[in-house]
C-alpha cells in the first residue's frame, strides 16, 4: 500500500482523485463509491454548509446514522476548516447534551429533528440539496474532538487534526488494501480509522455491506483483506464458521480483533475456525495502535498483544515514574507521532495522563525479552481486596477454557468492610454445562487469595460496540 500523503485528509484524496479517480474509496450498501466521486460530494456538501452560514473555525456537532452521509459531513467540515465532535445517535440524551455542553457548538447537523437538543441550533442534513448547488469550497483544515470510550465517570475530550489521524492510520500500512470493521462511523474507533484509510488510499467496505453469518460470504464477493471485529462478534463468527456448510473463509482475508484482551482460548479458536491470519492489537484514542500480534505471536506469547509498531516508543514505569526492567508488571507509557497532547477542559485527567511528552493511559503490563508487551489489565479496573491488588484479567484467564465456559468477565463486589470482593460472571456454553463448584475449586486452585469469591451465570456478558465488557453492570445483575 503507497505511504500516507501528507497534508490534510481532504487534499489526500483530491490527490487520489486526480490520479486514479475509479479507485474504490468505500463499498456503501454494496455500490462502490471512488475517490473521484468523494471527492466531488465533498466539495458539494462544503459549498452547501457554507451557504448555511458554517465558517471556518466553527464547532459543529454531528448525530448522523448512516455512514456514507456521516463520512461525507465529518470529510466536508474538514475541507471548510471546522472542528467537529460526534454526538452519536445510540448514546443517551444526557451524555450528548453534556458534552455539547463543554464544547459549545455553534450547531448540530443531524437525520432527524428529535435528534435536536436544547439551546443548540439544528440543521437538518439534505445531501440532494447539496449535490444540486454549487461544489466550489477553498480547501482548509480542521480537527476532530473524540470522547473516551469509558463506561464509567466524566467522558474524556481529545483533540486530533487532520495530520494527526494520518500519522495514526500510517503505523497500519502493509495490512491490505480493502477493508471492513463492523462497527458504525457514529463509533470514534471506525470514524477515524476510516478516515485515516481514506489517506493511504484504501478501500473500505462499510458496515452495512456484512455482517453475521453472511461475513464470509461477503469477504469473498467484495474480495475484503482485512476483517476487523470485536471479541464477542469474532466468538460468534468462530461457532458460524465451524458449522456444516458454512461459507469457507477466504484465503485472502486476515481477522483482527479490537477493543480489549483477547483470551489464548478465543485466539486458538478463531485459527482454528475461521483463518491462521489472526491479528490482536492493542491501542488507544489518544494514540491510535500501538502494537499488532501476528499469527507467529499466539503461540510464543498466548496473552501478549505484540511488539509496538515503527514509531512508538513504550515503556513501563512504577508509579514514581522509573523505567522497569522487562519481565516486571508496572505502568504502560507510550510516545507516538500524531498522538494527542492533553484532554480539553479536565487539567487534572491531563496531568495524571500526560507527562513530559509520554501518554500513560491507566493500563499495566510488563515488555517480554523479546519487546512483547503482555497487558494485565486497567488500573481503573484493578481490585483492591484488603491489601492485594488483583486484575480482572487474570481472573478471566484462570476461568478460559474450563469445560461448560464460553465467555466469562470478572468485576468487584463492594464491601465495606473488605473493599472490593473478586467475583466472575460466566456465559455457558450450552445451559447447565457449567459446574460452578468446580470452576470456583479450579480458580482457587491457581490463584489462591486472587480467586473470585462468587461464580454467577449470565446470559450474555454487557459490552459495548467495542467489546469493552461494562463491570459496572455486572455488579448489579449479581446484586452488588
Amino acid at each position: 500500500m503507497p505511504a500516507a500523503a501528507s497534508g490534510p485528509l481532504t487534499l489526500a484524496i483530491a490527490g487520489w482523485a486526480r490520479r486514479d479517480p475509479g479507485r474504490l474509496a468505500f463499498v456503501d450498501r454494496g455500490a462502490g463509491v471512488s475517490y473521484g466521486a468523494l471527492d466531488r460530494r465533498i466539495g458539494a456538501l462544503a459549498a452547501w454548509l457554507a451557504r448555511q452560514g458554517i465558517a471556518p473555525g466553527d464547532m459543529v456537532a454531528l448525530t448522523l446514522r448512516d455512514d456514507m452521509a456521516h463520512i461525507t459531513a465529518a470529510l466536508a467540515l474538514l475541507r471548510l476548516g471546522c472542528d467537529q465532535v460526534s454526538l452519536a445517535s445510540h448514546d443517551p440524551p444526557a451524555l450528548r447534551q453534556a458534552i455539547a455542553g463543554r464544547l459549545r457548538p455553534a450547531l448540530l447537523l443531524g437525520d432527524e429533528a428529535a435528534d435536536a437538543l436544547p439551546g443548540l441550533a439544528f440543521l437538518r442534513l439534505d445531501p440532494a440539496a447539496a449535490m444540486a448547488g454549487g461544489h466550489d469550497a477553498p480547501a482548509r483544515t480542521g480537527r476532530f474532538v473524540l470522547s473516551s470510550s469509558g463506561t464509567t465517570g466524566r467522558p474524556k475530550l481529545v483533540r486530533l487534526g487532520e495530520a494527526d489521524i494520518a500519522a495514526q492510520i500510517a503505523r497500519r500500512t502493509g495490512e491490505g488494501r480493502v477493508y471492513y470493521r463492523s462497527i458504525t462511523v457514529e463509533h470514534n474507533n471506525a470514524r477515524k480509522y476510516h478516515l485515516g484509510l481514506l489517506s493511504l488510499g484504501a478501500t473500505t467496505v462499510l458496515s452495512n455491506c456484512a455482517t453475521l453469518p453472511d461475513l464470509a460470504e461477503a469477504c469473498a464477493r467484495f474480495r475484503i483483506e482485512r476483517v476487523t471485529l470485536p471479541p464477542e462478534r469474532a466468538a460468534a463468527l468462530a461457532d458460524l464458521q465451524a458449522r456444516a456448510g458454512a461459507h469457507p473463509w477466504p484465503a485472502h482475508t486476515s481477522l483482527a480483533v479490537f477493543g480489549a484482551a483477547v483470551a489464548p482460548a478465543l485466539r486458538r479458536r478463531l485459527m482454528a475456525e475461521v483463518t491462521p491470519g489472526l491479528v490482536v492489537n492493542y491501542s488507544t484514542t489518544e494514540v491510535g495502535t500501538i502494537t499488532l500480534a501476528g499469527p507467529a505471536d499466539h503461540a510464543r506469547h498466548p496473552d501478549g498483544v505484540g511488539r509496538p509498531l515503527e514509531g512508538v516508543a513504550l515503556r513501563i514505569v512504577d508509579d514514581a515514574g522509573r523505567d522497569l526492567p522487562p519481565g516486571v508488571p508496572g505502568l504502560v507509557r507510550l510516545r507516538a507521532p500524531g498522538m494527542a497532547q492533553g484532554y480539553l477542559d479536565d487539567p487534572p485527567a491531563a496531568a495524571r495522563a500526560f507527562h513530559d511528552g509520554w501518554f500513560q493511559p491507566g493500563d499495566r503490563g510488563w515488555i517480554e525479552p523479546d519487546g512483547t508487551l503482555v497487558f494485565a489489565g486497567r488500573d481503573a479496573e484493578m481490585m483492591m481486596l484488603g491489601t492485594i491488588n488483583i486484575f480482572p484479567a487474570e481472573i478471566e484467564r484462570a476461568a478460559e477454557g474450563f469445560p461448560g465456559v464460553a465467555d466469562c468477565a470478572a468485576f468487584a463486589l463492594r464491601s465495606p468492610a473488605l473493599g472490593d470482593i473478586p467475583a466472575l460472571a460466566v456465559v455457558e456454553t450450552a445451559p447447565g454445562a457449567l459446574d460452578v463448584a468446580a470452576l470456583a475449586a479450579a480458580c482457587r486452585a491457581k490463584l489462591g487469595l486472587r480467586a473470585p469469591r462468587r461464580v454467577v451465570v449470565v446470559g450474555t456478558l454487557p459490552r459495548t460496540a467495542t467489546g469493552k465488557v461494562q463491570r459496572d453492570r455486572l455488579a448489579a445483575l449479581a446484586g452488588g
